[in-house]
């Protein structure tokens, strides 16, 4: 049985301020949004193309719990395509979709009325039999680990797959949480599964022979720099499991060390060497990044910021990130601020408010405002 294993779409994500020109199809847009709606569109056409039995995503099909009406349009428009060429699929609601209150209602009840269309959201193990494959789902929830601890395999299925999509304990780029993110142990994965799928960690990955992150189709932050994007084709019984790119955008991080220009010396001024590594790496179409180290406050000041930012003009979102030399002992002393929504959600456990649900409100519209994840 062949199976499409796909992931972290992200539908409705933006960053930075550069908008799709006019003369374009969705003229206006933010780039950002654009590319993922791209990349969604080439997900769609993969799986088309690759007539699996099934497709699973899981988890994080959109990026916010409140989606706007074009990601709800885009989204509905592939899973449309995916039900006309008769192919079950289905979907794990991930933390950036699920509120955190009952009262908000799930963006998923819109997609439960086409055809082929499984999308499962209720936070607790739910199974969906697709010929000789049994899927069990758990969508995420507070209690995520104690549900799939419930789930098991059932021993009369040829088949067992449990989809999920959560942070495994283990893997170090979990140990800074972000907002509505649920941890799983180790052991809640183990136990008869033909197949885990897990979606929320965007890096293609297996945790053992039979349990793998199929990574996003997009990137969303420089940590993805390196990291081959798209989805995972899985045999069963097996498993065999093989990754598969797709095209999207670069991500580019330049480093430029001044301790060390100066022990080998060299006449040109900072600005002319940064230029020169900005304009060999052809930054027009990418998000970049430059990573001045050890710059004294004296030479940062010579620095001509407006030539480097005329440079890279055509990139998508240019950062210049200085790291100055005098400072070393004072940012280790600084204490470390946690993310934007840490920040907020530290500063209300000590509020006295009235009741437990208002912090709860207050944290799900922040991470709204805030993209879910700053």
């Amino acid at each position: 049985m062949k199976i499409f294993h796909c992931a972290d779409t992200h539908l409705g994500y933006r960053a930075y301020s550069r908008h799709v020109p006019e003369g374009e199809p969705d003229a206006g847009l933010n780039l950002r949004e654009a590319d993922v709606y791209a990349a969604w569109d080439r997900l769609i056409e993969a799986a088309i193309a690759a007539k699996p039995d099934v497709v699973i995503h899981a988890g994080d099909l959109f990026d916010r719990v409140r989606p706007s009406n074009r990601a709800i349009d885009r989204a509905l428009g592939g899973l449309h395509r995916l039900s006309q060429a008769g192919l079950p699929t289905i979907i794990v609601a991930g933390n950036h979709e699920t509120p955190r209150l009952r009262e908000t209602g799930h963006v998923f009840r819109l997609l439960r009325r086409i055809p082929n269309i499984h999308p499962l959201f209720a936070g607790k193990p739910e199974q969906v039999a697709i010929g000789d494959l049994l899927v069990t789902a758990v969508a995420h929830s507070g209690q995520l680990a104690e549900r799939v601890g419930e789930a098991r395999p059932d021993p009369d299925a040829e088949l067992n797959l449990l989809v999920t999509h959560g942070a495994v304990s283990g893997i170090k780029e979990f140990r800074n949480s972000e907002l509505n993110q649920a941890a799983l142990p180790d052991a809640t994965l183990q136990g008869g599964w033909d197949y885990v799928a897990l979606g929320h960690y965007h890096e293609f990955t297996a945790l053992g022979h039979n349990t793998w992150y199929c990574g996003s189709n997009e990137r969303f932050s420089f940590s993805e720099e390196k990291e081959p994007k798209g989805y995972a084709i899985v045999e069963l019984p097996g498993p065999q499991v093989e990754h598969h790119e797709i095209a999207c955008r670069q991500f580019v991080t330049l480093s430029y060390d001044c301790q060390d220009i100066a022990a080998g010396g060299g006449g040109e001024g900072l600005t002319e060497r940064l230029l020169a590594q900005l304009e060999a790496t052809a930054p027009d179409d990418k998000v970049v990044r430059q990573r001045i180290w050890n710059v004294s406050r004296e030479e940062w000041a010579t620095v001509d910021r407006r030539a480097l930012l005329h440079a890279a003009g055509g990139a998508i979102n240019y950062a210049l990130n200085p790291e100055f030399s005098d400072t070393t002992v004072e940012l280790q002393a600084a204490p470390e601020l946690g993310t934007l929504l840490e920040e907020f959600r530290d500063y209300l456990t000590g509020q006295p408010l009235q009741k437990p649900a208002d912090r709860d409100w207050l944290l799900e519209h922040a991470a709204e405002l805030l993209g879910g994840n700053q």
